[in-house]
């Protein structure tokens, strides 16, 4: 009986899906991130500014970095800096407010598009060449009805240190 049950149980779950549908894992909207050096090259012993432009599929929203419900899971940029970098700052944009039915208060925000500012300074010790700076973005993919699990997107920017006269 216990054997019967397990086997319905499975045909169920089986049959629910319509055929040919991705798994709900694949339909979560997915971040297209670019890196980019806005200072090149960069000078031993100087800093480099650095953004990364984050897309997301249209109608579709992440929380900020700081969300106003504690409960809610905030975008983080994380910098793996390697030896001879240092990060200064990451500056988050603005949010924007996002008022929901039976909220009480709106929702801390990122929309589609936005860019996070990245000061990085490289020491003065460093040799010339391209040196790369990965990165991680955490974010939570949501739209007017549903948040998605959260999920990670990677970059990485390439300085090219060069002593400049």
């Amino acid at each position: 009986m216990k054997t019967a049950l397990i086997a319905l149980a499975i045909g169920a779950a089986v049959a629910g899906e319509p055929k040919g549908s991705p798994p709900p894992a694949q339909q979560r909207p997915r971040a297209e991130v670019t890196p980019i050096v806005e200072t090149s090259p960069v000078r031993p012993g100087a800093a480099a500014q650095l953004s990364l432009k984050v897309t997301l599929p249209k109608d579709v929203h992440v929380q900020s970095d700081k969300p106003r419900d504690p409960n809610l899971i905030p975008t983080v940029l994380t910098i793996d800096a390697p030896a001879g970098v240092k990060v200064e700052s990451i500056e988050y944009p603005k949010p924007t407010d996002l008022k929901q039915t039976g909220a009480a208060k709106p929702l801390a925000v990122f929309g589609s598009e936005f860019s996070i500012a990245v000061k990085v300074s490289v020491a003065a010790t460093l040799a010339e060449g391209d040196l790369n700076v990965p990165a991680v973005l955490r974010y939570q993919a949501c739209n007017e009805s549903v948040c998605f699990p959260p999920t990670r997107a990677t970059a990485q920017w390439t300085l090219k240190v060069q002593h400049v006269e």
